[in-house]
C-alpha cells in the first residue's frame, strides 16, 4: 500500500531567490484569455450550463457541511463564495442524489484539506513536518475508512477535516469492492505525494522545471480521484479488462491535463494575489519570457488533450463492445467530459475566482496579475 515518505531536510525559504525574481517578473502583466468555451463546443453543458437537478436541495447540504468543520467567518465565507454545490452538481450531473451528496462532501475534503498546505496562511504552509504528519494521518485514516488498513492503524486526536472522510469512506465501502477502493485510494495517496513534492519545492524556494511541474501536477490536480469515483458516481461497475485498457489510461490523462491547464489558466489571477507561482503560466514563462506566447500554448494544450481525449473515446468504445459494456462506458466517458466541462463552467462563475468580473462581451477575460 502507498505511503508518504519523508522527504529532505528542509532549509529556510531565502528572502530574495528565484520564486521572489519570478514572481515579480510576472506580477503587473496583462493577460487576456481567449473564450475556452469555444474549444469545448461540441461537448453537453457548453451551450447550456447541463447540471444535476439535485443542485437545490445539495445546497443546505453544503453549507450545514462546511460549519460542522468549524472554520472562522472568514474563512467559512470564501468557502461558501466558492459554490461546491454548483461545482458538484456540473461534474456529475447524472448522479442521483445520495450519491451527489457524497460527492459533494468529498469536493468539500479535498478543497479544504488541500488549503491547509497549499493556501499561504493555511495551517501547515510553512510547517513541513506537521505537513507531513498532516498527509500520514490522512492516508492512514483513508484506508481505515476504505477497509483496507485496520482499525488499530489510526489515533484519536484527527482533526476536523481528516475526521470528515468517514462519510465518505463508509458510503464508498458499501458500493465499491476491495479492488475499486484501492483504486480509490493509490489516487489519494498519488495526491497526498505530489503534495508533498509541491511543498518541498516551495519550502526550499526551488523553481520547478515544467516537466517537473507536471510530474506533480498531476496529482495535486486531484482529478485522478475525481475519475477513481466515476463508477459511484453512476452506480455502475467496469470490468478490470475496461479500467486497465490503455484507452482508458488515456481517458484519465486528457481529463487530467484539460481541468489541470484550464485551473491553471483560471485561477492565475487569484493565485498572483495570493504570491502564489505553483502554476502553468508563471513557471512557463521563467523560460518563454512571453505572456502571449505562455497564454497560445496553454491554448493549443487544451486543443489538444480534447483531440487526444476524443480519439481515446472511440478507441474505449470498440473495446467496451468486446466487453459487452457499451452503454456503461459510453455513460463514463460523458462523465468524464462534464468533469471538464463542469470545471470550465464553475470556475468562469465561482466567487472563488471571480471571472465575471473581468469578463468581455466575446467571453475573453482581460486582467492584470
Amino acid at each position: 500500500m502507498s505511503t508518504v515518505t519523508v522527504g529532505p531536510v528542509l532549509r529556510e525559504s531565502k528572502s530574495c531567490n528565484t520564486r521572489d525574481v519570478l514572481f515579480h517578473k510576472v506580477k503587473g502583466r496583462k493577460i487576456h484569455l481567449p473564450n475556452l468555451k469555444t474549444i469545448f463546443h461540441n461537448w453537453r453543458g457548453i451551450s447550456a450550463d447541463y447540471v444535476n437537478p439535485g443542485l437545490h436541495a445539495l445546497r443546505p447540504k453544503v453549507t450545514w457541511r462546511l460549519l460542522s468543520l468549524g472554520f472562522g467567518t472568514g474563512k467559512q465565507t470564501r468557502l461558501e463564495a466558492a459554490d461546491f454545490a454548483f461545482f458538484t452538481a456540473l461534474w456529475w450531473p447524472d448522479a442521483y442524489f445520495e450519491e451527489l451528496e457524497i460527492l459533494a462532501y468529498l469536493v468539500i475534503w479535498l478543497f479544504t484539506w488541500d488549503d491547509e498546505i497549499d493556501e499561504p496562511n493555511g495551517r501547515y504552509a510553512e510547517d513541513y513536518a506537521g505537513a507531513q504528519s498532516y498527509r500520514d494521518e490522512t492516508l492512514r485514516f483513508v484506508g481505515v475508512c476504505l477497509g483496507l488498513l485496520p482499525e488499530g492503524s489510526i489515533q484519536l486526536r484527527l482533526n476536523k477535516i481528516i475526521q470528515s472522510f468517514e462519510t465518505i469512506g463508509t458510503s464508498l465501502r458499501k458500493t465499491y469492492d476491495s479492488g475499486q477502493c484501492q483504486r480509490f485510494y493509490d489516487e489519494i495517496a498519488h495526491f497526498m505525494s505530489a503534495s508533498q513534492a509541491e511543498q518541498e519545492y516551495r519550502l526550499m524556494g526551488d523553481l520547478p522545471t515544467l516537466e517537473q511541474y507536471w510530474n506533480f501536477r498531476l496529482g495535486t490536480s486531484a482529478v485522478y480521484i475525481g475519475t477513481a469515483i466515476a463508477e459511484y458516481s453512476l452506480g455502475t461497475h467496469l470490468p478490470n479488462t475496461i479500467m486497465e485498457c490503455l484507452p482508458m489510461k488515456a481517458i484519465w490523462r486528457q481529463t487530467n491535463i484539460i481541468i489541470s491547464v484550464t485551473n491553471d489558466l483560471m485561477s492565475l489571477r487569484k493565485e498572483m494575489e495570493h504570491g502564489c507561482i505553483d502554476s502553468l503560466v508563471p513557471l512557463a514563462f521563467a523560460s518563454a519570457d512571453d505572456t502571449e506566447a505562455v497564454i497560445s500554448n496553454s491554448i493549443q494544450m487544451l486543443k489538444v488533450a480534447k483531440e487526444q481525449f476524443e480519439q481515446a473515446a472511440t478507441m474505449l468504445a470498440k473495446e467496451a463492445e468486446q466487453e459487452q459494456c457499451s452503454a456503461e462506458v459510453e455513460k463514463f466517458i460523458e462523465t468524464q467530459k462534464s468533469n471538464c466541462v463542469g470545471n470550465l463552467v464553475w470556475s468562469l462563475q465561482t466567487g472563488r475566482y471571480k471571472m465575471r468580473d473581468v469578463m468581455n462581451k466575446d467571453g475573453s477575460h482581460t486582467f492584470i496579475v
